[in-house]
């Protein structure tokens, strides 16, 4: 495989660039909100030279949602998804309250974004596929957990994927919807609620006092 040349490398970077600049507006302000003249202005660059990298307004929030959750979804895999299955919870916890502080702006895109795919075809796309992939790795950890306690889901594994999904993201909804909350008291009222669901998903086997935390 050849190397990339100096030109491609330095458009990479400008167009990373970019990106961040794009990122930092748009969560602050709204996709709505916001207008590429504005985040040519906060990047410091022409509107021309925006315009070369990026399409569109839809095609440079799609370029930085794309690049937020793959790195939420990389988390996600590394962290509770492959890691050993001891405190898999704990990890899972640790992964969503850097979502809801660390990078709370950037997931209220994310919700953003699913509100504009109502209406743009272009982000009904990309939304389904992202959506596609979390639910992925919630089946894959469900198999994990199924394998770990020899046990049996109480309902399909496509119900049991929707309904963690939908508790997850819901937890992250009632976040973004109330800027008053403190992160810890929300990710301390999941972490009451998620493992009496977790439980409540498979059929008691040998030992139905037995821990897989």
């Amino acid at each position: 495989m050849s190397r990339p040349s100096l030109s491609q490398t330095k458009a990479e970077a400008k167009r990373a660039f970019l990106i961040e600049q794009a990122t930092l507006c748009l969560s602050q302000k709204g996709y709505a909100h916001v207008s590429l003249r504005d985040i040519a202005k906060e990047s410091g660059v022409s509107l021309g030279i925006l315009h070369y990298y990026f399409a569109s307004k839809e095609d440079l929030l799609l370029a930085v949602i794309s690049r937020y959750k793959e790195g939420f979804i990389a988390e996600l895999e590394r962290e509770v998804v492959e890691a050993p299955l001891e405190r898999w919870m704990d990890s899972l916890y640790s992964v969503l309250h850097r979502s809801l502080t660390r990078d709370r702006d950037q997931h209220r895109l994310w919700y953003d974004l699913q509100v504009q795919a109502m209406y743009v075809p272009a982000f009904h796309e990309q939304v389904s596929e992202i959506r596609a992939r979390l639910h992925s790795l919630i089946a894959q950890m469900l198999e994990r957990l199924s394998d770990a306690k020899h046990s049996s889901l109480t309902v399909g594994k496509e119900a049991a994927t929707a309904l963690l999904y939908s508790l997850i993201d819901g937890l992250f909804l009632q976040s973004m919807l109330s800027e008053a909350s403190d992160s810890k008291d929300v990710i301390s009222h999941f972490e009451q609620t998620f493992p009496l669901v977790i439980q409540s998903l498979f059929l008691p086997k040998g030992d139905s006092h037995s821990s897989i935390r």
